[in-house]
């Protein structure tokens, strides 16, 4: 008998407790954590090819996805997912799409690093957040996205306490947060001040932890669901390999994505991009875009802190020369000038294969 360390075990579905004995546990599904089912009927085959497809296929292969070529064909497993809902065409996922929270901002104060708005005695992470977790909870989101700048430069053990509650909170009532990472999140690796700690190390503890996923150029299914999403961290640097390189500038050409499901995609940056820049733009986004085998249905991006031309009403949606609708929802705190009379939002998008829909809530 095989072991598989990684995976988690239950007691058996009432249904199936007549076939197995007293006391027996039975495996886990590790996406879905839904139970494995010992008797399946002919309308559950569909829903127990799919379950199979999230186990790896030995005790090393324990990433997602690994073992489904060896021990499932493919094709079957794809047609088993479309029947029981995940990646069909109708089905939607529902994000609260969240940027530059920049936890730690307002102890640019006490440690003199970074400027500030003169507003800055009004700003709190700890009610910043806690709003963005009332709000996922009350609108019933499938998960939380966040397109970096997590942390700002200099963050508190105090405040990054608070914050791990927030991500625990979340992941309790079964709401993931995904993410890519900002230039902040990778010079918070390096704090100057005595009363400021590494949070780079905080945020590899979250993902250690499951209550934070680091989005990638392969495709993360959100929430298990038909939407499956990209990103690419700040200068390409994930949080794994701060320290390790400080390049801040890549190339659309050192990108290679990952091969997408048949539902929708979404792909999530933050660097200086075109079109929302001209002549400082860090990335032509249209070229990534067009050297991409992957289809996006919208691009998520972070960094900027304003809407384009200062626009609030308009200067946060735009398009790419394909037509790939680009958003950005702005800092989740009034942390820019533009916002001395404007409030600081986030966005709840709705998206299917054929749609996305977006809402806005006011922080």
């Amino acid at each position: 008998m095989t072991e598989f360390s990684a995976i988690a075990v239950a007691d058996p579905r009432e249904s199936d407790r007549r076939y197995v004995p007293a006391g027996a546990k039975l495996p886990v599904a590790p996406e879905s954590r839904e139970v494995l089912p010992v008797k399946v009927s002919s309308e559950e085959v569909d829903w127990a090819i799919s379950l199979l497809a999230e186990f790896p296929a030995e005790p090393a292969a324990d990433r997602p996805g690994d073992g489904v070529d060896l021990l499932l064909d493919p094709e079957r497993v794809h047609r088993a997912r479309e029947n029981v809902g995940r990646g069909m065409t109708g089905s939607e996922t529902t994000v609260l799409f969240v940027s530059d929270t920049h936890i730690g901002y307002e102890n640019r104060e006490k440690t003199g690093r970074g400027s500030t708005v003169s507003w800055v005695q009004d700003i709190s992470s700890e009610e910043t957040i806690g709003r963005v977790t009332r709000l996922a909870i009350e609108r019933s989101v499938d998960a939380i996205i966040h397109t970096g700048d997590i942390l700002d430069h200099e963050v508190d053990k105090e405040t990054l306490e608070f914050a791990s509650g927030i991500l625990s909170g979340l992941s309790s009532r079964d709401i993931p947060v995904y993410c890519i990472i900002g230039s902040h999140d990778h010079d918070s690796a390096n704090p100057q001040h005595p009363d400021s700690v590494d949070g780079i190390s905080w945020l590899k503890t979250q993902v250690t932890k499951g209550h934070l996923t680091e989005l990638s150029t392969s495709p993360t299914s959100v929430a298990s669901g038909p939407l499956d999403a990209y990103g690419i961290s700040a200068g390409n640097v994930g949080i794994d390999d701060v320290g390790k390189f400080h390049s801040r500038e890549w190339d659309p050409s050192d990108i290679a994505f990952g091969a997408a499901s048949s539902g929708p995609n979404v792909l999530c940056l933050h660097d200086g991009l075109t079109p929302y820049r001209r002549y400082d733009a860090d990335v032509d986004l249209d070229r990534l875009l067009a050297q991409s085998h992957v289809s996006f249905d919208c691009v998520l991006i972070g960094d900027e802190h304003r809407p384009k031309k200062r626009d609030f009403e308009n200067g946060y949606t735009f398009e790419a020369d394909d037509g790939t609708p680009v958003f950005y929802t702005g800092p989740a705190m009034r942390i820019s000038e533009p916002y001395r009379n404007h409030g600081a939002f986030v966005t709840e998008l709705t998206v299917s294969v054929d749609t996305v829909e977006t809402r806005r809530h006011e922080l």
